[in-house]
């Protein structure tokens, strides 16, 4: 793995972090943390195009990014409630958990160790937000 792969696997990994943080209505305090993770994706993509890496690799960062990109637009510069609707949460959602996918793929592409520590990750992300939704359910009744 080069530099530019450990790049990768420390900003999915913060990613992963950030989001289930999210669920804790911490989203405007780490935001721009999230957000600034843009920067070393890009420069990732751009390397791995540089040295012609596999095309199913780079997909996997276009998706991450256009998920962080799309969050900057829609929280941070329109500050659009989205969330609370259907018609645009559930675009939303799924792209997010394109990203959330391609995430798992691409660590599990570049090692597998860090692959699966990528992938517990993401599955401590689904069990939170299951958690998160029983939980609301409960206390709204």
């Amino acid at each position: 793995m080069d530099f530019f792969d450990w790049i990768f696997i420390i900003s999915i990994t913060a990613v992963f972090y950030l989001v289930t943080k999210k669920r804790m209505k911490l989203v405007r305090n780490i935001g721009f943390i999230l957000i600034a993770l843009i920067i070393p994706l890009v420069l990732t993509l751009i390397n791995n195009i540089m040295v012609q890496k596999d095309v199913k690799f780079l997909i996997y960062i276009i998706l991450i990014l256009s998920y962080l990109i799309i969050e900057l637009i829609l929280d941070l510069v329109l500050k659009f409630d989205f969330r609370s609707k259907k018609s645009t949460h559930v675009p939303y959602i799924i792209l997010e958990y394109a990203a959330c996918f391609s995430f798992v793929f691409g660590a599990l592409s570049l090692n597998i160790v860090l692959g699966w520590v990528v992938s517990i990750l993401f599955w401590i992300l689904l069990a939170m937000l299951i958690y998160y939704i029983i939980y609301q359910k409960k206390h709204k009744s």
